[in-house]
């Protein structure tokens, strides 16, 4: 018997030391990953071009880290799907390489629209979202 209620005392004071330091960590959904599949989209009017395109993506959904932004150079139309972790911002931003007007759309999982928004033609659009915990 005596055996049985330090098993029950270790297990106890394990159990809650873990409870404690995983919600000094930002509790359980931080460590296991909650991240949302977010879609990027970038298209042009009146005609395709080239834009600079900078963007945010979570360099790994199974673990929580801060997202980096990406800066590349595309054709536009353009779209890449990216996962953000939950509680950070998605955003996009693009500049045409001509006159065009460039309108960008934050979709998740391919299919609800989140935000969107068009610039004049020239100028740099943006779009941000700071997705749920």
């Amino acid at each position: 018997m005596k055996t049985l209620l330090v098993i029950v005392a270790v297990v106890a004071v394990v159990g809650g030391g873990t409870v404690v330091l995983v919600n000094s960590m930002g509790g359980w959904s931080t460590l296991i990953g909650k991240a949302w599949a977010i879609t990027y989209e970038v298209s042009a009017q009146p005609a395709e071009t080239s834009a600079d395109l900078s963007y945010a993506e979570s360099p790994d959904r199974d673990r929580y880290e801060r997202p980096r932004t990406v800066t590349t150079t595309n054709p536009v139309p353009w779209q890449v799907e990216v996962v953000i972790n939950a509680g950070e911002k998605a955003q996009v931003t693009a500049t045409p390489r001509g006159d065009q007007a460039l309108t960008c759309r934050i979709l998740l999982d391919g299919v609800k629209e989140l935000t969107s928004a068009t610039a004049g033609p020239g100028q740099q659009v943006g779009c941000e979202v700071v997705t749920n915990r």
